[in-house]
């Protein structure tokens, strides 16, 4: 039991020593670099292999290196532009790499062997982003001549030209079902095409200067946008509204990236600074890079498993960091909450700030009550459950296995009666299935305790228990 304190400098200090004390609380849980990588010439682009074992970066060398991520080895350097490679990324499969550079051309290269496969000119300024459909089929580019091409992989046919925006295309990216794809420009917006007709479907506004990336998340359920006005800004895409505008950085905001899981956002600056956003919050979860590049962040991104967040910069260095854990944010959203809820009040009467201030504990526990409610309901309403897979019956226990890719091994619970049917319907009707009142346990990941399955059955519904795997 702690003694009451005599004075408001005691009670000051001991405030001090409850959030500080402790280096759970740390902002920069993860400071050191796990991985760093020096290159002879500024880092302006990279991207993960889809297996999370390579990166490719472009640079002022008008080169592409691809790395070994497990010990920065190069493995191969790929040469064919000439000039600045400002864009690079994997196909979903593995097969190519796609590049832009200053020259204006767009090159496409066998990710295996490293030989130009295409080399497209049809830009007529330079090509400052690629992306390629997730069935990688197709590659897109944005140009600084205000338009976005999509060309087939194989062919090299060109597939379409957009030429709605009203200044430089400067980002392009495709949603997880190849539907909709993304484009953003100096224009200040954020345009999403339908990828059957390639006419445009809706257009995000916010940003107060030229959006430099633009990112769907994983679901296609958000959109983030990183601009020259300072800012990243990421919108809700079924309500078109914006939801979160993180403003700290103090100079333009050059790369954005989800993670996997929907959970953070990645934003990287011409100011130096890395700075991971918990999206459940709103609130900074981690500075990773302080003080350590010397130059702008050029691009970001997290690595396919989400273990890992990636930067690179114009001082010539690839560094990547461990991914801030779902503890390391609740313990920086209780830190920021406790630090602005002891301010005293300047019409706050010292005995009853003393007396608050003795109630710190209780106040901590509340706002950790609070990050759990907020991660959750972010969590079920951003994360989706779209991608959940069944597994086998198993008759003893009447229950099939069911697997999510953010939650893990589940159960879902079926009596013996109604397997077979509810077997044939899941893929059928799944779209049509809700997750009610689902409770979550918020530790190092955000586990499920338990939930239910609802299936429409007519005008009615059939309401099945999920819970997770038992440990064996």
């Amino acid at each position: 039991m702690l003694k009451k304190p005599k004075n408001e400098q005691t009670v000051l200090f001991y405030l001090l020593v409850l959030i500080f004390a402790a280096p759970a609380f740390s902002m920069n849980p993860n400071e050191k670099p796990v991985l760093e990588i020096r290159s002879t010439a500024a880092i302006l682009s990279l991207d993960y292999s889809p297996d999370g074992e390579k990166i490719v970066t472009g640079g002022q060398d008008n080169d592409l290196t691809i790395w070994n991520v497990k010990n920065g080895s190069s493995l191969m350097t790929l040469k064919g532009h000439a000039d600045d490679v400002v864009a690079v990324k994997f196909s979903p499969n593995g097969r190519y790499i796609a590049s832009g550079g200053v020259d204006n051309k767009l090159l496409v290269w066998d990710a295996i062997s490293g030989d130009l496969l295409h080399k497209h000119a049809a830009h007529r300024d330079y090509v400052r982003d690629v992306a390629f459909s997730p069935d990688s089929k197709w590659v897109a580019s944005a140009s600084w001549d205000g338009t976005s091409m999509v060309w087939n992989v194989l062919t090299g046919e060109v597939i379409a030209t957009l030429t709605a925006h009203l200044d430089n295309v400067t980002s392009v990216d495709f949603n997880a079902d190849g539907s909709e794809m993304l484009t953003g420009s100096g224009d200040k917006t954020i345009r999403a095409w339908d990828t059957k007709t390639w006419m445009q479907k809706y257009m995000l506004q916010g940003h107060t200067d030229e959006v430099w990336d633009t990112h769907f998340s994983s679901n296609g359920r958000m959109v983030a946008g990183g601009a020259w006005d300072n800012k990243a800004r990421v919108w809700d895409v079924t309500q078109r509204t914006q939801i979160h505008v993180f403003s700290a950085h103090t100079s333009d905001v050059w790369s954005v990236g989800f993670s996997p899981d929907n959970q953070l956002l990645v934003s990287g600056s011409g100011d130096r600074q890395l700075k991971v956003w918990d999206l459940a919050t709103g609130e900074l979860a981690a500075d990773l890079a302080v003080d350590l590049f010397k130059a702008e962040i050029e691009c970001v991104s997290f690595s396919p498993d989400g273990k890992f967040i990636a930067a690179s910069s114009r001082d010539g260095f690839l560094r990547v960091f461990n991914t801030p854990s779902v503890s390391d944010r609740k313990n920086a959203y209780v830190n920021q909450k406790i630090t602005k809820w002891s301010v005293k009040d300047p019409f706050e009467k010292t005995d009853d700030y003393q007396s608050r201030l003795r109630k710190t504990d209780r106040q901590k526990e509340e706002f950790e009550e609070e990050f759990d409610k907020k991660a959750s309901d972010f969590f079920i309403k951003y994360s989706g459950w779209e991608k959940l897979t069944l597994g086998d019956y198993n008759a003893d226990d009447e229950s099939f296995a069911v697997t999510s890719p953010f939650l893990g091994k589940l159960r879902v619970v079926v009596a013996s009666r109604e397997a077979k049917n509810f077997k044939e319907v899941f893929n059928e009707k799944f779209k049509d299935m809700k997750i009610k009142s689902p409770r979550f346990a918020v530790k190092q990941t955000i586990e499920l305790q338990d939930a239910e399955l609802t299936v429409p059955e007519g005008k009615e519904f059939r309401y099945y228990y999920l819970r997770p795997e038992k440990s064996k």
